[in-house]
């Protein structure tokens, strides 16, 4: 959060509430959850569970934290919220009984802004207002080290150190480069600052050239929590949300290829094509992807993405304002944090196609300001998809309704060519889109411009597709409008 938002200072806390390690929950104890933190942004801030199955059950006020907070979760029954601005302090929550473990500053106006958790003793948290990435015990609240970052920071002196990921033995912490001198305006170039966590050290990508280089990103004011993943056709790679300059279509969802380079291979989509700030956002397994952006002020918006084209498939949601998106990869859902005043709380949607599966908002007590999915066993992800356990057979077509066409996407895991074909209410193929296409472990996709066979412009209606492949049949329908 910016220091622009309007907050009331609260007591910095300096020491532990509750020392009792011990009080961490067992890793198969866990029953599923949503885990949320609430705040209203003025006084008070709590925290809320929500069952992961339907009628999603919840339970609010479960225990306090900052009015600023973001959470996050580590296997070893341990949830950590990071108290941001002028709290300034890690805050560790049992996640079986939501009793504050510890709580332990990391220095007055620092303003933390993420933690990665290596062990239960070991941890690192960005620092928005300083200069220095801390390594800490989160055990004891002992600050173990600092590393200094004031290499990367624009003429302000900061860096601006926002989200961070671990992949392997080293830690990227994003670096907005932010100028307070000159409203918050970004400077170029945006970085990931690479650590080597073994040593602590500041890793110069491009020894070639002078001093101490991280990766250039391709757009400028990296934020939100980053996703890795690993393909077995590209190799590790991690994926950065860039708003850019606020009110202007500059950022997008960044590609850094881990393999050595010394700058990111570009965006897989941009603002100008999801149509506002991007926020964050989530990845299926299915390739495509949510995002969260905002055209304006007033107004946030759930959008699905190809992940190949960068295309902008539909709006699945709006509202006044959206805090954050999370999906749980066994379950296919996709929780979504709506704090708006009037109606807040957190709706569920079917990831695989954008269904809305509530009908209201979960009433999380206080409007929900982060999610973490907590599951005692962390979920197995193919290697060759993005964001999720591996697929299903599934077909999907987007837009839906649609008016000039419409993509539709499908993936079988036993393989095979395939064949995809259109049907008219009575059952008549009225095109054929593809046959014997070549498939792969990646999902494949074909657009129909709503036109049968001989290029004739069909009237609007129902239509089927059916997907023949791997000795599997594929079907669902589209709406066509005109």
């Amino acid at each position: 959060m910016r220091a622009t938002c309007k907050l009331v200072p609260v007591a910095l806390v300096v020491t532990a509430v509750a020392a009792t390690a011990a009080a961490s929950a067992s890793a198969t104890s866990l029953e599923p959850f949503v885990f949320a933190v609430t705040t209203d942004y003025e006084t008070s801030g709590n925290c809320a569970r929500i069952d992961l199955e339907s009628p999603w059950e919840v339970e609010t006020n479960l225990e306090p934290v900052c009015t600023d907070p973001v959470v996050r979760y580590f296997h070893d029954g341990r949830l950590y919220v990071v108290n941001r601005l002028f709290c300034d302090n890690i805050q560790v929550i049992d996640a079986e009984t939501f009793e504050t473990i510890i709580e332990f500053s990391v220095g007055a106006g620092r303003n933390p802004h993420d933690i990665v958790v290596i062990d239960p003793n070991r941890a690192y948290v960005s620092c928005y207002d300083s200069h220095l990435l801390l390594e800490v015990n989160p055990s004891t609240g002992a600050i173990l080290d600092e590393i200094d970052l004031a290499g990367f920071a624009d003429a302000d002196g900061l860096p601006e150190m926002d989200g961070m990921i671990r992949v392997g033995d080293r830690l990227y912490v994003q670096i907005q480069r932010l100028d307070r001198d000159l409203y918050w305006n970004p400077v170029p170039p945006s970085y990931l600052a690479v650590i080597d966590i073994a040593t602590n050290s500041v890793v110069d990508v491009d020894p070639d050239t002078g001093g101490t280089q991280g990766i250039v990103l391709t757009g400028l004011n990296p934020q939100w929590q980053m996703t890795a993943e690993t393909r077995h056709d590209t190799g590790p790679r991690i994926y950065v949300a860039e708003v850019g300059s606020w009110g202007q279509l500059d950022g997008g969802i960044d590609v850094v290829e881990l393999d050595g380079s010394v700058s990111a291979t570009g965006f897989v989509t941009t603002e100008a094509e999801l149509g506002g700030d991007i926020l964050g956002f989530a990845l299926t397994p299915y390739g495509f992807g949510y995002a969260l952006v905002q055209p304006d002020w007033s107004t946030s918006l759930l959008v699905r993405f190809d992940l190949a084209t960068g295309e902008k498939l539909e709006d699945v949601y709006s509202t006044d304002a959206i805090a954050d998106i999370e999906i749980d990869p066994a379950s296919f859902q996709l929780f979504v944090a709506e704090r708006t005043i009037t109606a807040p709380g957190v709706h569920v949607f079917d990831s695989r196609t954008g269904e809305k599966l509530t009908d209201t908002p979960i009433n999380t007590g206080l409007p929900p300001v982060d999610l973490v999915v907590v599951r005692a066993e962390p979920i197995d992800v193919a290697d060759d998809e993005p964001g999720g356990a591996a697929p299903e057979a599934l077909a999907l077509a987007a837009p839906n309704p649609f008016r000039e066409s419409t993509r539709i996407r499908f993936q079988a895991p036993s393989g095979g060519p395939a064949t995809v074909s259109i049907y008219d209410a009575s059952g008549r193929m009225i095109r054929r889109l593809a046959r014997e296409l070549p498939m792969s472990p990646a999902p494949r996709s074909v657009v129909w411009d709503g036109r049968g066979n001989g290029g004739r412009i069909v009237p609007p209606g129902v239509y089927g597709y059916r997907i023949d492949v791997g000795g599997q049949v594929l079907t669902g329908r589209v709406v066509l409008v005109r």
